[in-house]
């Protein structure tokens, strides 16, 4: 038993190692590097995608990351490992110099939670679940999120009680347009 207890603590550690040289050597700009620890049957698990990413996909973001913020590193506050996954949590930290996502470079320095699963095979990492704080990114380069119309609707739905009768029909009017408002019927009487 206790030799099978030294057998994980080691794989656990080899593990560690390995994921934690993937995100330095990319961390580093040495992409090609980095892609020699991923498995050619990778499956990348991303927050925001509908399906898993392949390497060749999981690939093409790393490199927009990578061009989007040159300067871009991972910090992580906490690193487990267990057999053959490895957890680490931290942040992303960058400056924005480059196109990400059909924005333009802002130059803003950004900071942002990030979580990753790792799974090792192999000596592969053969897995991989990725988790940022999106939202979080996305205001610091300074999106503005604007709510749509049926969000501002059920908005003032659920404060319908506070408001007036004639403001909740004049924004009723904006959230539907094709709706219309009392003040509108009572017009056409």
């Amino acid at each position: 038993m206790k030799l099978c207890s030294m057998f994980h603590d080691l794989l656990a550690t080899q593990n560690k190692a390995l994921v934690l040289q993937f995100y330095k050597s990319f961390d580093n700009r040495r992409l090609s590097e980095a892609l020699t620890l991923l498995s050619p049957d990778l499956i990348a698990h991303m927050s925001g995608m509908d399906e898993p990413l392949g390497l060749a996909a999981f690939d093409r973001i790393g490199t927009e990351v990578y061009n989007a913020f040159p300067d871009g590193r991972h910090e992580f506050s906490q690193v487990i490992a267990h057999r053959d996954t490895v957890t680490t949590c931290g942040f992303f930290i960058g400056t924005h110099l480059g196109p990400f996502q059909g924005l333009p470079p802002t130059g803003k320095v950004i900071r942002f939670a990030v979580m990753h699963l790792d799974r090792v095979s192999y000596g592969k990492i053969i897995e991989h679940w990725g988790q940022g704080d999106r939202l979080s990114l996305v205001q610091q380069l300074g999106v503005k999120l604007v709510p749509g119309p049926g969000v501002l609707l059920k908005l003032g739905l659920k404060a319908s009680r506070h408001l007036q009768q004639e403001t909740f029909a004049r924004l009723r009017a904006i959230a539907q347009p094709d709706y219309p408002s009392q003040t509108q019927t009572r017009n056409r009487s």
